[in-house]
């Protein structure tokens, strides 16, 4: 409801406006009244009103007069001029002014209703521009800060300088420091992305409490539905962690007056505004942590991660055979591998922790191949695909094994789908070709490139496109695959096993197993035994 303020210095005429229209109806209320230009400043003050009817002759102070004052001191104010003197010059000084309109009196009720709503829709449409504007401004200097915490950002000290106070963002340059929080079990608490935001408002004002003690400091909405907050710190040194106090009130404070708790990772100083990403990295390495570590606490970069005791390590070949795996993309033998690291684990009867760090390896092998393939993630798994939250919110080890399980079986069938055209026809005619001839010593891209009738550029070209290695590593990943299952099974010698795999000299067949493997068939069969 708009504010309406009345200055006329007539008792009668203050009464005729109080009454001649229904404000409340219309969307207004007459909040204050006064006798002339003095009395109406005194008001203004106490409460500004959105539009004021002032009669021009008044004592003490006139309605133009006054209008000035009103427009310097309150230029959001509209400003309408009551008087009975038709004159030129009158609605010369009032038009000079900013005066939006100007009334003669007598009037008629309706010509004093179109007035107001003619107000009230410029009023309107100015506070829609002024919100649009505002959140346009915001949008912006969050787009500029998240490319500040960019490894990519590349912009000189004195440009960052330059665009931060075309922002209205007041930084200077010196050592800063990234913080990285994150509402714990933030989607399964609250599903709907309105209530995100506002619990997120609510820590981020809260942080803004912990932070008054700091210096200079910025907070902004970063990925992954995290606060990041990027505090200033004139005498720090480069790679020294800052106090934590800050951020354990902040944790404290969230869990005791928001009843939720959070969890932040911090990072080291670094110097200036092109240390701000190393920073956020390091903060963002302490935040993941928390699998490991737990949550609702302050993690700083570096905190030691406690030890694993008798519990084995997890081996990182493994990793690297599901890639292979997934660059093959045939389900079952993934399915197999998942199964035997998922029966392993049971067996050793893991702690759920251990469990995350070696499940979260498994996510990023997945993303690592969607990104080698050159396909988009959230065209497989939707735009909202946060794996380290969507993890965090399986109660149990069986539970996140099938969520896995399901995780490669969508990038298998995605792959598959997104494989049909010629030239993956090609690849996949090339790579059935390899499979089926690996053995021969003498297969080589030519040979190949003849069976798929093209020439051996275009294969080389085509299959580094479709399959994301070149046609060569391809051979050497399948050999390797066959000869490590023809070793696990221990039924042949090394000089038999490197013949059936494509290779006349042994010693050659070991050194390539081991530069392929990082340990060589011997070293793999001891390990086994």
């Amino acid at each position: 409801m708009q504010k309406v303020m009345i200055v006329d210095d007539e008792l009668i005429f203050r009464d005729y406006l109080r009454t001649v229209l229904d404000w409340e109806t219309l969307g207004f209320s007459i909040s204050q009244e006064a006798r002339h230009g003095l009395e109406a400043l005194e008001l203004a003050a106490a409460e500004q009103p959105d539009i004021a009817l002032v009669d021009i002759t008044m004592p003490f102070m006139d309605g133009l007069q006054l209008a000035e004052k009103l427009r310097e001191d309150y230029p959001d104010v509209s400003i309408v001029l009551i008087t009975g003197h038709n004159e030129f010059e009158y609605a010369r000084k009032a038009l000079k002014l900013g005066v939006e309109d100007y009334i003669l009196k007598p009037f008629s009720k309706d010509e004093l209703l179109l007035t107001l709503v003619k107000l009230r829709q410029r009023h309107q449409k100015a506070q829609e521009e002024k919100l649009t504007l505002r959140e346009n401004t915001e949008l912006m200097k969050e787009s500029f800060l998240s490319q500040l915490i960019s490894r990519e950002y590349a912009l000189s000290e004195p440009d960052t300088m330059k665009r931060l106070q075309q922002l209205g963002i007041q930084a200077e340059p010196g050592y800063y420091v990234a913080a990285c929080i994150e509402i714990d079990q933030m989607d399964r608490k609250w599903s709907k992305a309105s209530d995100r935001l506002l619990m997120k408002y609510a820590v981020t004002n809260v942080l803004n409490e912990a932070m008054e003690e700091s210096r200079d400091y910025l907070i902004f909405n970063g990925p992954e539905g995290r606060i990041i907050a990027l505090a200033r710190h004139p005498e720090e040194q480069e790679n020294e962690l800052p106090q934590l106090e800050s951020y354990k009130k902040l944790c404290f404070l969230i869990k005791k007056y928001l009843n939720f708790t959070i969890t932040v990772g911090v990072g080291r100083s670094k110097h200036g505004f092109k240390g701000i990403a190393a920073s956020y990295g390091e903060a963002l390495e302490a935040l993941q942590n928390k699998f490991v570590l737990g949550n609702d606490r302050v993690i700083a970069y570096g905190e030691q991660l406690p030890s694993g005791g008798n519990q084995p390590f997890y081996p990182t070949e493994a990793n690297d055979e599901l890639l292979v795996l997934l660059r093959l993309n045939v389900w079952e033998p993934i399915e197999r591998k998942l199964d035997d690291i998922f029966q392993t684990i049971r067996e050793r009867r893991l702690p759920i922790d251990y469990i995350y760090v070696i499940c979260m390896g498994l996510v990023s092998v997945n993303l690592s191949y969607f990104e080698e393939s050159g396909h988009p993630v959230e065209d497989c798994f939707g735009d909202h695909f946060f794996p380290y939250n969507e993890i965090r919110k399986l109660d149990t080890a069986e539970l996140t094994f099938d969520w896995l399980k399901e995780l490669f079986r969508k990038s298998v069938i995605y792959n598959g789908k997104h494989r049909n055209t010629r030239s993956s026809k090609i690849a996949k005619s090339a790579k059935a070709y390899m499979e089926q001839h690996y053995a021969d010593p003498g297969l080589q891209l030519e040979q190949i490139a003849a069976h798929v009738f093209i020439n051996a550029s275009y294969l080389r070209a085509v299959f580094k496109k479709e399959i994301g290695i070149t046609v060569s590593d391809y051979l050497t990943q399948y050999r390797m695959q066959k000869a490590k299952e023809l070793l696990a099974r221990n039924s042949a010698r090394l000089t038999d096993i490197a013949e059936k795999v494509g290779y006349n000299d042994p010693g050659y067949f070991s050194k390539s197993f081991k530069k392929f493997y990082g340990y060589s068939p011997s070293e793999y069969e001891k390990s086994r035994s």
